[in-house]
């Protein structure tokens, strides 16, 4: 029953935002970092070629015979009970394409070069982060050893050297990492979708941000604990600017300009 009054409201939710949200050619958009951010990003109006290499990974790991257990670390998976073959994690817990191919152009745009990611899984979203900068510092955390051992594997398998793993309790490695990193450009949260954690990992990564970091959170909209974490994030006093994309959050830091909210369509 909570599954089903979760998918009512979502689609509800997701009605109203379609009828307010702005288009990503940037139309009443009237802030030049988001315009810019709207037109580059989400429409990619730099034509940025996203990394086949990490689409042909997971077309080809679909048809992949291992067999991967169910995650105790964060919220889950509502789709994965119990285990499954990897080319079904990659579909109901990695990243889709076009969500990948936004986190590249992300951090392409934006120039990142300490990118911290929280919630590896088998790391498809890690490949997409390290392909747009070789030279960026990427440190990804999670919490089960399946997972990351997979993930591991298939960063060896490409040559990524830019990848550093963290496997374990998500307290101690986030703890680590930003002892590693003198200041994070981005952090794309996606290790646990419970508010009172995502509220917490946020606060400790706010050590670490400079005007030009960016946050991005997935799944906003996975509960309704999780969307008013999402709210909370949005107006804490040290976010200068959030965009709402339904499914993802994205907040900035910027010094010098008025708080502002923006629903893009995307």
């Amino acid at each position: 029953m909570i599954d089903i009054l979760h998918s009512i409201n979502i689609v509800t939710d997701y009605v109203l935002f379609k009828c307010f949200a702005k288009s990503t050619a940037g139309h009443g958009i009237h802030s030049p970092m988001v315009y810019d951010f709207s037109r580059s990003v989400l429409g990619n109006k730099n034509n940025y070629e996203e990394p086949n290499e990490v689409e042909w990974f997971r077309n080809w790991q679909i048809d992949s015979s291992i067999s991967v257990g169910p995650s105790d670390y964060g919220a889950g998976s509502r789709l994965m009970k119990k285990s499954e073959k990897l080319g079904a994690v990659i579909k109901n817990s990695s990243v889709s394409p076009k969500v990948g191919a936004f986190l590249y152009r992300l951090a392409k745009w934006s120039g990142s070069k300490n990118i911290l990611e929280l919630g590896t899984s088998v790391g498809v979203s890690t490949m997409y982060l390290a392909s747009a900068n070789p030279d960026a510092a990427v440190i990804t955390l999670e919490g089960d050893w399946q997972r990351a051992e997979l993930a591991h594997n298939s960063f060896d398998l490409f040559n990524f050297n830019n990848i550093k793993l963290i496997e374990g309790d998500f307290e101690q490695g986030l703890n680590e990492s930003l002892n590693l990193f003198p200041t994070l450009d981005l952090v794309f949260f996606d290790g646990n979708h419970k508010a009172e954690p995502t509220l917490r990992y946020f606060k400790q990564c706010l050590k670490k941000i400079n005007g030009n970091t960016i946050f991005v959170f997935d799944d906003i909209r996975w509960s309704r604990e999780m969307y008013k974490a999402w709210k909370v994030i949005a107006e804490h006093q040290s976010v200068s600017v959030s965009v709402d994309l339904f499914h993802q959050g994205v907040v900035f830091f910027r010094k010098g300009i008025t708080k502002q909210h923006f629903k893009i369509n995307f």
